[in-house]
């Protein structure tokens, strides 16, 4: 889990301490690594800053997007493009995963949620097109991917994901949720500025104007028990991309799409033991390509049919013992 937030504004400069605050209220969510890029979109400049959680490696690394690094002439630059990200770190620890990450050019920039778990695959395609990596991250994957084959990259992504990506060779805003919306992503758009976060709280907490609730949220939470049917959340103002969309911003346009959706009249057939070892065989690299990761893989076993075949299924496959963890309530009888 990390956390990304960021603005985009039409003719007013970022508001860095608006960037910080968002921070700050995202640090949870990444306590390994904090990261800042403000982006000048008509001449092209950009800044990098860190914070008190930035740690001393990515400060003193000499990466094109290691804080302190500016491009252009940053003291003549309007900067209209700010992002943040708040990283916890699975795949890559070294400084070179820091974000926002930027290509070698330092005209894309990403800020980046989740895990692609066929990054190595893809890793190796775009290595054979020409792409060279600083990393091994995942998130250098998906701007290389960008970089290839622009927004036709999603359906080549394997994972769960939320991202933005600025691409300042066309002054393109582009962000996306993975299929099934696994990873948060919430934004406000007044038709002139864009501000997005992983939390409703980075925008409604830190915007210029009054906090006011969606009184329907409200009452479909407490009348019907319902949450998260729809675009809308329980503040004015701020929606969340839906699961399988992306939200893309160019110089003409802007437009919300769905990339990825269910197809119902799809039918798979054939004999039910044939069935049984290819639905084996999808669910074992499932579980294998989860556990990619730098770091000690551990599990939330609630003790259902799913997350212990889950279980069963990684400790198979893992080098070494796996962790599981659980938790029970003390409730009273109904």
């Amino acid at each position: 889990m990390c956390g990304i937030a960021g603005v985009v504004m039409r003719e007013a400069p970022v508001d860095i301490g608006r960037l910080r605050r968002m921070s700050a209220l995202l640090r949870h969510r990444g306590p390994d690594d904090e990261g800042m890029v403000v982006v000048d979109p008509d001449g092209g400049h950009t800044l990098t800053l860190g914070g008190a959680d930035t740690p001393a490696d990515v400060l003193q690394s000499p990466l094109p997007y290691a804080p302190g690094t500016s491009r252009g002439s940053p003291s003549r630059a309007r900067f209209r493009v700010g992002f943040v990200n708040r990283r916890l770190a699975i795949v890559d620890l070294s400084p070179a995963g820091h974000g926002p990450m930027s290509d070698a050019s330092g005209r894309v920039w990403i800020t980046y949620n989740g895990e692609i778990y066929n990054h190595v695959e893809l890793r190796a395609e775009l290595q054979a097109l020409g792409h060279a990596f600083l990393g091994h991250s995942d998130t250098e994957v998906i701007l290389a991917a960008w970089v290839a084959w622009g927004p036709e990259c999603l359906s080549r992504l394997n994972g769960m994901f939320a991202f933005a990506i600025w691409d300042g060779r066309n002054n393109e805003l582009f962000c996306a949720r993975d299929r099934f919306g696994v990873k948060p992503f919430y934004y406000q758009w007044d038709g002139d500025d864009f501000a997005f976060a992983s939390e409703p709280k980075a925008l409604v907490l830190t915007q210029s104007g009054a906090i006011r609730p969606r009184l329907a949220a409200v009452r479909d939470l407490l009348a019907l028990d319902w949450v998260d049917h729809d675009v809308h959340t329980f503040f004015e103002g701020v929606l969340q991309l839906p699961g399988g969309h992306y939200f893309h911003m160019t110089r003409d346009a802007v437009r919300i799409e769905r990339w990825w959706a269910l197809d119902p009249a799809r039918r798979v057939r054939g004999r039910p033991e044939e069935l049984a070892r290819e639905f084996e065989r999808l669910f074992t690299d499932a579980v294998a390509l989860r556990l990619r990761a730098d770091v000690e893989v551990g599990s939330c076993l609630s003790g259902g049919i799913d997350s212990s075949t889950v279980v069963t299924t990684a400790q198979r496959l893992a080098a070494r013992p796996l962790h599981a963890f659980t938790c029970a309530y003390r409730e009273a009888p109904a």
